[in-house]
């Protein structure tokens, strides 16, 4: 016999949401919303679900003529998390913010509340209830700016991707060029956050595509090519980085 969900959770009561299937992506085009999502502590909760923690699935085999019995054990990796996982999880990788007990609890149902975030089902043990939750979208997109998404952040974000892409590449520039670039690279996402509101409206409501979001950003870059500003950006960064 065996059972789809792992050894840890075996037996768990799905709620309506669990029973479900997980939707690809949520576009975020709401700055409330945007801003719920990218606070530290959510963006935490929401990240160490996405990293899930290993479990396994034991799968018993009955031979029905020799009646012997096979047991398997499979190892997967589970991302419907508990609060106390949430937090054990939080504290052992040094990328992720560390994370309190009193923090899930009272930021896990502002998510829960926003539909961000979906109770996936309890396991009772004796009198006891443990929750466990998974996100509602294995990706999520903001397509706006916010205070924890601005133009500082975005100029330190293209200054790190510029210093990485060189040291991979044989291009040697000056400082005032990679200044110069990082400044050009910076507003150039500074015009597609304009756009992405305009395009994630475009998107269907339940999305199962699994390329969604390469979807989305290859339709933003094909409305950026009506902007001669935008253009002419880029020729710029072109000649820059080539010299030709």
């Amino acid at each position: 016999m065996s059972t789809k969900n792992p050894d840890t959770i075996n037996g768990i009561k799905l709620s309506t949401d669990g029973k479900s299937e997980q939707k690809q992506a949520i576009f975020i085009t709401d700055l409330e919303e945007a801003m719920m999502i990218e606070h530290p502590v959510r963006l935490a909760i929401i990240t160490i679900l996405s990293k899930g923690i290993p479990d396994k699935i034991t799968t018993k085999f009955i031979d029905p003529n020799s009646k012997v019995s096979t047991i398997t054990t499979t190892p997967t990796h589970r991302h419907v998390l508990s609060v106390i996982e949430i937090v054990k999880v939080s504290q052992v990788h040094n990328d992720i913010l560390n994370l309190t007990r009193n923090q899930v609890n009272h930021h896990l149902p502002k998510l829960v509340a926003m539909k961000f975030v979906h109770r996936y089902g309890t396991v009772t043990t004796g009198k006891r209830d443990t929750h466990y939750y998974r996100r509602a979208a294995k990706q999520y997109v903001v397509t706006m700016g916010t205070p924890y998404y601005n133009e500082k952040w975005l100029e330190q974000r293209e200054s790190a991707r510029l210093e990485r892409t060189l040291k991979a590449f044989d291009i040697d520039l000056s400082k005032k060029e990679k200044t110069e670039l990082s400044r050009l690279l910076t507003k150039s996402e500074i015009m597609k956050d304009n756009w992405r509101t305009k395009i994630a409206n475009l998107a269907r409501g339940d999305v199962t595509e699994p390329n969604i979001t390469d979807m989305y950003h290859w339709l933003i870059d094909a409305y950026a090519m009506g902007s001669q500003e935008y253009l002419d950006i880029h020729q710029r960064i072109r000649e820059i980085l080539f010299q030709e």
